[in-house]
């Protein structure tokens, strides 16, 4: 599985502070990190991808492993100079882009979602002073079969 990490950000994040990011990354996970960064002319946000390549979850150790990246992404958000939202799936993100641009308090169908805002609507998975984690295996199974 492709596990893909987009970080969605008003300014374009950058080049110095995708590299340590991507080292946040590469020092946890053995797997491929593929990094890639968008800018559509229909979009808000920019879009930068941490994608991690044929990672594999299992049904035992998968809140260990959603707990990890959590711990990565609480890191990059404090050496990002703004605010991101991310978004963690299978695959590809593009579908929950589309629905954070229209309602950004909309994260139902979300598997992980990362932010320094509180939304009241959801109970949060991870709670710190530096920001929220949403978790919901209702749409996204991270590959695990329950």
């Amino acid at each position: 599985m492709r596990l893909v990490n987009t970080y969605l950000s008003i300014k374009e994040i950058k080049k110095q502070e995708i590299a340590i990011i991507r080292h946040l990354f590469a020092k946890e996970y053995a797997e491929n990190i593929e990094v890639n960064s968008y800018k559509y002319e229909d979009r808000k946000y920019f879009e930068t991808d941490f994608d991690i390549i044929d990672i594999e979850f299992r049904k035992e150790n998968v809140f260990k492993e959603i707990d990890k990246l959590i711990n990565i992404h609480v890191k990059a958000m404090q050496l990002i100079n703004q605010d991101v939202e991310i978004i963690v799936a299978n695959d590809d993100t593009d579908v929950e882009i589309q629905l954070f641009e229209k309602n950004c308090n909309d994260i139902s169908v979300f598997g992980l979602f990362i932010t320094r805002r509180e939304i009241e609507a959801i109970k949060p998975y991870y709670i710190s002073t530096i920001c929220n984690a949403y978790l919901s295996f209702e749409n996204v199974s991270f590959g695990v079969i329950f």
